[in-house]
């Protein structure tokens, strides 16, 4: 089995902003697959099954996402090393990707949680670049008012940002096809 979790926070209000990329790749790759999320209060999450493969997306904000993660792999009996989690990345540019295997959050709390509720650091990353807040998205966006990070990933993406969207959320798709098909070493060697 393999659980592929998209992060990002519950309800409207959030929708559209930066730090919900990984609901963002998900949702696109439900929709296209023709599946359908289903709502656990007992898991915190949307979740769908697809034969070996779950998805999911925690019901909880960001920075607890570890629990609903644990819970679902807990219940399906996926291993550490058999989860990928898709999220947002403000060092990498914007539009790049990046798969990994263990290591540190970079600071990132969704992955320090996941860290936590998994008890470990040994499963997948596919990080999705947002990049930083610059003067120029200051200057731009009168609604970016500072340079400061975690407003930054509350905002949505620029409009410029917002055309290009489709782009990244494709090239990630492809990354999960890879992922699931040729796993973590073959897809890090053709998306890196």
């Amino acid at each position: 089995m393999k659980l592929l979790v998209g992060l990002g926070n519950p309800g409207n209000k959030y929708k559209g902003n930066r730090h919900n990329t990984g609901f963002m790749v998900l949702d696109a790759y439900v929709a296209e697959a023709g599946l359908v999320w289903k709502f656990s209060q007992d898991w915190m999450c949307y979740f769908v099954k697809d034969g070996e493969v779950v998805f999911m997306k925690p019901d909880t904000f960001m920075n607890d996402s570890g629990s609903a993660v644990a819970n679902v792999a807990g219940f399906f009996k996926v291993k550490r090393e058999d989860v990928l989690v898709i999220y947002d990345d403000l060092d990498l540019p914007f539009g790049k990707i990046r798969l990994s295997f263990d290591g540190l959050s970079a600071g990132h709390k969704g992955i320090d949680s996941i860290m936590q509720g998994l008890a470990g650091v040994d499963f997948g990353r596919l990080r999705i670049g947002i990049g930083r807040p610059t003067h120029a998205d200051v200057d731009r966006n009168p609604s970016a008012r500072t340079l400061d990070a975690s407003e930054y990933v509350l905002e949505d993406f620029s409009e410029a940002d917002q055309k290009q969207l489709p782009m990244v959320i494709k090239l990630a798709h492809e990354a999960i096809v890879s992922y699931l098909a040729d796993g973590v070493e073959a897809t890090m060697n053709k998306f890196n």
